[in-house]
């Protein structure tokens, strides 16, 4: 970001008068004007920008997110923000009313020589939108264009910009987004290797990067290599070559005056000719023609050819051979191309409809009106009702058969939405193939996008010290999109809350030292915790929220539980498949009666499972193990070990939560207060401190403990009732509070919670049923968090164990594992 004394040079420059920098100015100081929900289907998120210092929004990943890679990528950009303050737009609309709209563009952009508003929408949506509203979005000559947004925007000397999907070089942005880690986070090259490099390149000028590799293989490692491409010592086209290909990719020492590369989109006039067609509408012809159409083609065409230059060839009739030579010379003149002339023409019998118009436009209005309705009526009932209106109209009624044919017709996702819903339709929506140059739904590379999602386990969890039933566990997996691993696994009796998020995250970076570029959660409530998207924000992982009511965008997490329950969870005493038939459970098959699993021994063989089972099984979609696919790709894309995180002291205090203030005020003699209780440290002793805000965490699974940051670092403080409190869960407090207030309401006496009263009620003897529960399941989760762990140094090999102790003796043992196990295919 630019600083004050910069932004005024800046201004000075441009020559930007006092109410144009007035209104820049409001913008750069002012938030976000919403924050962005996205549609039905758009998949929206933060994006952690290293050039802002903050997170910038994105309501659609297909549009704006590709809008903010070329932004932040951008030297001549030197700030820009997300949905800046709303501007009013006056303009016509298609019916001549005059309309005054307030708008939110998407980003405010402040460039080298300019500054302005740019929104970004789908070419699809611009076309829609210029018909509907015609003098708000237009073509111009140089793309679509904003009249009423330039209007506003002129009057102060600033542009407004109208982006469009089609405009989206997509082999960038994957280039970009496989070079952030090491546009993040600087790679120190050796002199050496730099040297051989350049040495190499400058020798064989527009070598292939694959051969590249293979020269410096064993003295240069990718990784430098890809580190020299990102700061720009060895030059690549990013625009037209993909970094995931090396093989089709040039290296240069400086970008060269005239890049390679033939002519796009040639297509053959006919086989064995070197003319070359480039008429859109000549290559439509030929995509439509079928395999035999184009065999019948090429015989006719060597029958002609051979008449014209005079040589014997196949029998055909005479007057055959004189109307295929005329169609040939007049496709020639008429399409550039005698080879179309000689296909055959498509036969599909009488197009004409035998039913009058008037009554297929009644018959159509019916299905739409009548049948197609939450109603829900019956074919035959709309049938009936449309056989009366034609009888009044005195018009031909259309068979009951023609009728029905007329629906199936229309079947479909639209008619299923429109008869039971949008969620009902999602199902008969077909999946949408894109047919143009995007960026890989799965990422070009492990640790580029994962997926985090929770489930609760078909399986009952009992106390390891009294047998109790605690209910079913949670379990949240954090998954590799690319080669389908799984990262990580949590398991624990509480429902999903930032709390699992936090745990989930650690574990993956104790095993693997790093976290995904891009995380894709659903909506839940726990994925849009301020203490969540804050640890995104500080480890600068981009975060994605896929639609609600749509699980194909998560179908790789979603085939996981499923295989995850079929071959471990299912195979389990205390499993719930019978519980799917609730009319046959008795008390001799209830699952509850079979429960034996504590939930150490639970989350250890679920680890094992994850991380040995399921990791080495041929996955269908890969044709390969997820452990090979990993490590092959790794080989490929390079380590990126100068992205590691260290599991640590300061990594764990991190991970822990924050207040929604995120400071707290140091009172002299008593602490700091966080959530309604006083923590105190000896750091505090020291008078500079008193009264000042200082950053704060607390452990929710010790409300006695929290932390400071005082003094450059991070100090442990203590509850003034630490020994009443120590132990004790922040889920188990509040539900603590919560049967605090309900026996006030009874007595109808209003007072607030101190850590005084929970103290004391926690050293109670009336504690109920919930709160035992409560403290059973989190000595079980505390059971896992104290069991030994192997050291960072060797957590991401692929043989890490979570736990070496034997399994316990009255728990079922896991059964050897086949040879292979049934795995959910993608889709």
């Amino acid at each position: 970001m630019l600083s004050d004394p910069d932004f005024a040079a800046w201004a000075k420059g441009v020559g930007l008068s006092d109410v144009a920098l007035s209104v820049v100015a409001h913008v750069r100081r002012s938030n976000p004007a919403r924050r962005v929900g996205g549609g039905h289907s758009n998949v929206t998120g933060r994006y952690p920008s290293r050039k802002m210092g903050l997170t910038i929004q994105f309501e659609s990943h297909r549009v704006e997110l590709p809008t903010v890679y070329e932004l932040e990528h951008d030297d001549q950009v030197f700030e820009y923000y997300d949905q800046a303050p709303s501007i009013k737009l006056d303009y016509y609309s298609a019916d001549g009313k005059r309309l005054n709209v307030c708008h939110t563009a998407d980003f405010f952009v402040i460039r080298a020589d300019r500054a302005g508003w740019e929104e970004c929408k789908t070419e699809e949506e611009l076309v829609r939108l210029s018909e509907r509203n015609p003098n708000r979005y237009r073509r111009g000559d140089h793309g679509w264009i904003c009249p009423p947004g330039r209007e506003y925007a002129e009057r102060f000397g600033l542009y407004y910009r109208v982006r469009s999907s089609a405009e989206i070089n997509w082999l960038f942005q994957r280039n970009i987004q496989f070079l952030e880690d090491y546009l993040r986070t600087t790679l120190e090259v050796s002199s050496l290797s730099r040297c051989r490099v350049l040495a190499l390149v400058a020798a064989q000028p527009g070598c292939s990067l694959e051969n590249l590799f293979r020269a410096t293989d064993g003295e240069v490692s990718r990784d430098e290599v890809y580190a020299l491409i990102a700061a720009g010592d060895i030059f690549v086209d990013l625009q037209s070559a993909l970094l995931p290909e090396p093989e089709n990719v040039s290296v240069w020492l400086e970008k060269p005056l005239r890049p390679d590369g033939g002519q796009a989109g040639s297509l053959a006039a006919h086989p064995g000719s070197g003319a070359e067609i480039n008429a859109p509408q000549i290559q439509h012809r030929l995509l439509l023609a079928s395999e035999a159409d184009l065999a019948e083609a090429t015989r006719r065409f060597h029958i002609v050819s051979r008449k014209l230059r005079g040589e014997r060839h196949d029998p055909v009739p005479c007057r055959t051979l004189r109307r295929w030579i005329a169609a040939y010379r007049a496709a020639q003149i008429e399409r550039g191309s005698g080879y179309l002339g000689l296909l055959p023409k498509p036969n599909h019998g009488n197009p004409v409809n035998k039913l009058p118009e008037q009554a297929r436009s009644l018959m159509m209005e019916f299905i739409d009106k009548d049948y197609e309705t939450l109603k829900q009526k019956t074919m035959y009932a709309t049938w009936s009702v449309l056989k009366l209106a034609c009888d009044r109209e005195h018009i031909p009624t259309p068979s009951y058969k023609t009728f029905t044919l007329a629906v199936h017709y229309r079947a479909g996702a639209e008619q299923v939405q429109k008869r039971r819903g949008h969620r009902a339709a999602y199902p008969h929506q077909p999946f949408y193939w894109e047919l143009e140059q995007g960026t890989p739904r799965h990422g070009d590379r492990p640790f580029e996008i994962a997926h985090i999602d929770h489930t609760q386990a078909d399986v009952w969890a009992v106390c390891s010290q009294t047998g109790h039933i605690l209910g079913r566990p949670w379990i949240s997996l954090l998954t590799d999109a690319f080669s389908r691993r799984i990262l990580a696994v949590h398991l624990t009796f509480d429902p999903p809350s930032y709390r699992s998020c936090m745990m989930i995250l650690r574990e993956c970076v104790r095993r693997h030292s790093r976290l995904p570029q891009i995380l894709v959660v659903d909506g839940g409530k726990e994925f849009q915790s301020i203490y969540f998207e804050t640890l995104l924000a500080r480890c600068e992982v981009t975060k994605k929220t896929r639609p609600p009511a749509k699980a194909r965008f998560g179908s790789t997490c979603e085939r996981i539980f499923g295989t995850t329950n079929h071959q471990f969870l299912h195979n389990l005493q205390g499993n719930t498949q019978v519980a799917h038939s609730t009319r046959q459970i008795t008390k001799s098959v209830d699952p509850r009666s079979h429960a034996t699993w504590p939930l150490k021994e639970l989350h250890r063989r679920l680890c094992e499972y994850a991380y040995e089972i399921y990791d080495t099984i041929h996955h269908p979609a890969l044709g390969q193990s997820p452990r090979e696919a990993f490590n092959a790709a790794i080989a490929q894309t390079g380590s990126r070990l100068h992205c590691q995180i260290t599991y640590d002291r300061d990594f764990l205090i991190l991970t822990l939560p924050t207040t929604r203030k995120g400071t707290a005020k140091i009172t002299a003699g008593r602490g700091m207060k966080v959530n309604n209780l006083y923590y105190w440290s000896e750091h505090f002793r020291n008078p500079t401190w008193e009264t000042r805000q200082v950053p704060v965490r607390y452990d929710p699974f010790d409300v006695g403990t929290a932390y400071a940051f005082v003094d450059g670092q991070w100090v442990e403080c203590h509850s003034e009732y630490y020994s009443a409190l120590h132990g004790h869960s922040e889920r188990e407090l509040h539900l603590v509070s919560e049967e605090l207030r309900k026996r006030r309401e009874n007595h109808s006496e209003q007072f607030v919670i101190t850590a005084r009263k929970l103290a004391e009620f926690l050293e109670s003897v009336e504690v109920e049923e919930a709160l035992l529960i409560q403290r059973l399941s989190d000595l079980e989760a505390r059971s896992l968090q104290a069991q030994p762990r192997p050291s960072t140094k060797n957590a991401d090999q692929d043989t890490d164990r979570l736990c070496e102790s034997p399994p316990a003796t009255d728990t079922q043992p896991l059964a050897d594992p086949p040879a292979s196990f049934p795995i959910y295919g993608e889709i």
